[in-house]
């Protein structure tokens, strides 16, 4: 066997055994949560008949065994030849708790006194929570020796040069591992109907050990196929004799240097991305054991909600602010281009908003535009104006914000014209002076035109950050006066942490990720017109 074959075999062997050990986990706890969900419910029974209650759990099953009822004392002692140590932590907690750490687990249900406030009392039931994954997890142990048998035998042929056959040796390789998955979920499928009815009370109820969720358990089955199929992907392309030795050890040293950050950019961007999408695909209540799918339904009631439509158009008024503060950052950065005498000084004052924490700047300005004692109208009362409810008046409070966020962005824009500015060839300005312009037809004819890439670039990330804005609105007006300020991003927040609507938020969300998307495009589109200045 060539070295390439054992390194490209080796990658499918590690490939498919964590594949498969990612699929066993997966497995082994949902039966075991279907098993402690059966038993919650043997206790929650038993406890419901007070301390004196009846030692049977016969309707649950054989595999739930009676373990004490009764005073904290006597539950203890039962109890402690199976949970060892934690048998301390029985009392000291209101909810329905789960200890031990061997092949067996107790399942507590804690017994309160007439008051319904101190812990008097426990039922304990015992419950063997793996012994219904033995099948399916065996059945996975076979189907993975299987598939990795015709995976290698796939590699060894596709070395040989026989590339058809190997493709199809690596295509049948995954069948056993799909039927072994498809058919521990149908298990656990029937285990959860003629279970106990435990997954529709709220996670708050203290007696709720909930069901495993099908749509997760298949989700993560779905990457474990993903995983195996990567690493069958792999080795073949390493088994491959077209390879030459030093393309693939370039290769392997380059995306040895990418894993890390690849690795960084799946979990914490790709992951919770593709979450959102499933969130949105579901009714998901914070405190709702039960989150059903519902496809697309957070996506109609959407499209036909009227506060999405006043946020989004919001929004849009919201980024109205950008073209003023490009103009106004632009005579800035003219300004400051001069030799002045403390011009650096003045950049750094101009620039110094944009680096400010934005909740005291949004607590700063909301002392400015106070009705009653801000800067804005004692000013007006100098001059015998009437005051002005800057945030409390419908018709005021997004101009006010807007204003706030024209004062921040204005240095980070300011800074990067000044950039581009100074990077623009003296020759131009001297030829265009040579040849009679003035100072007007010199920044329309030569400045404006070269500052157009970057226009472009402030603009659409302009727009970006302001569909983006959450945090003066959040400070300053909360929404308000009658949703004048309410901001998509802003409903985003409350339906997701203050209604608990989390797959509603989430489809949200997505939808303002496409309008994003649309706005990156169209900057792309927009700066690869290369236009050449002679």
């Amino acid at each position: 066997m060539t070295s390439r074959l054992r390194a490209a075999s080796a990658v499918v062997v590690v490939g498919w055994l964590l594949a498969s050990l990612a699929a066993a986990f997966v497995v082994r706890d949902a039966f075991a949560r279907v098993a402690y969900a059966r038993a919650s419910v043997a206790a929650r029974a038993l406890a419901a008949r007070g301390l004196t209650g009846a030692p049977s759990v016969a309707p649950f099953g054989e595999a739930i065994r009676f373990v004490a009822i009764g005073d904290l004392a006597t539950v203890r002692r039962a109890a402690a030849t199976i949970v060892g140590d934690d048998v301390r932590r029985i009392g000291d907690d209101e909810r329905a708790l789960v200890l031990g750490r061997g092949s067996e687990r107790v399942v507590i249900q804690p017994i309160k006194d007439a008051d319904d406030w101190d812990v008097v009392g426990a039922a304990a039931v015992a419950v063997a929570p793996f012994t219904a994954s033995r099948v399916p997890l065996l059945g996975l142990a076979l189907a993975m020796a299987i598939g990795v048998t015709l995976a290698l035998s796939s590699l060894t042929r596709r070395n040989n040069g026989r590339v058809r056959t190997a493709t199809s040796l690596a295509s049948l390789s995954l069948v056993p591992f799909a039927i072994a998955l498809v058919f521990a979920v149908n298990t656990l499928a029937r285990a959860m109907v003629t279970a106990p009815n435990a997954a529709h009370r709220v996670v708050t109820d203290a007696d709720a050990l909930p069901m495993p969720s099908l749509t997760v358990v298949r989700a993560l089955l779905a990457i474990a196929i993903g995983l195996a199929v990567a690493a069958s992907l792999a080795g073949a392309w390493l088994a491959s004799p077209r390879r030459r030795a030093a393309e693939v050890r370039d290769t392997i040293a380059a995306w040895s240097f990418l894993a890390p950050s690849l690795v960084h950019v799946l979990a914490f961007s790709a992951g919770p991305l593709a979450f959102t999408l499933w969130l949105s695909l579901h009714r998901w209540d914070l405190l709702a054991a039960e989150k059903p799918f519902v496809g697309l339904a957070n996506y109609g009631e959407m499209f036909g909600d009227a506060l999405f439509w006043t946020s989004l158009r919001n929004t849009a008024l919201y980024a109205l602010n950008v073209p003023v503060t490009m103009l106004v950052a632009l005579a800035a950065a003219l300004l400051l281009d001069q030799p002045l005498r403390g011009v650096r000084v003045l950049r750094a004052i101009v620039f110094l908003p944009y680096v400010v924490s934005y909740v005291a700047i949004a607590m700063v300005w909301q002392w400015i535009y106070n009705y009653d004692f801000g800067l804005l109208n004692y000013l007006l009362r100098l001059v015998h104006a009437p005051a002005v409810d800057w945030l409390g008046d419908p018709r005021t409070a997004l101009p006010a914000i807007m204003l706030v966020s024209v004062w921040v962005q204005l240095g980070f824009q300011m800074i990067v014209y000044l950039a581009w500015l100074q990077g623009i060839p003296s020759h131009l300005h001297e030829a265009a002076s040579l040849d009679g312009a003035s100072a007007w037809q010199r920044f329309r004819m030569v400045t404006l035109p070269l500052l157009r890439p970057v226009s472009v670039y402030l603009f659409v990330t302009g727009v970006i950050w302001s569909f983006q804005v959450f945090t003066l609105v959040y400070v300053m007006t909360e929404g308000g006066p009658v949703h004048a300020t309410d901001v998509i991003v802003y409903q985003i927040y409350q339906n997701a942490w203050e209604f608990r609507r989390m797959g509603y938020a989430s489809a949200m969300s997505w939808v303002l990720f496409a309008i994003l998307i649309a706005l990156t495009i169209t900057q792309w589109k927009l700066l690869d017109r290369r236009e050449g200045y002679a």
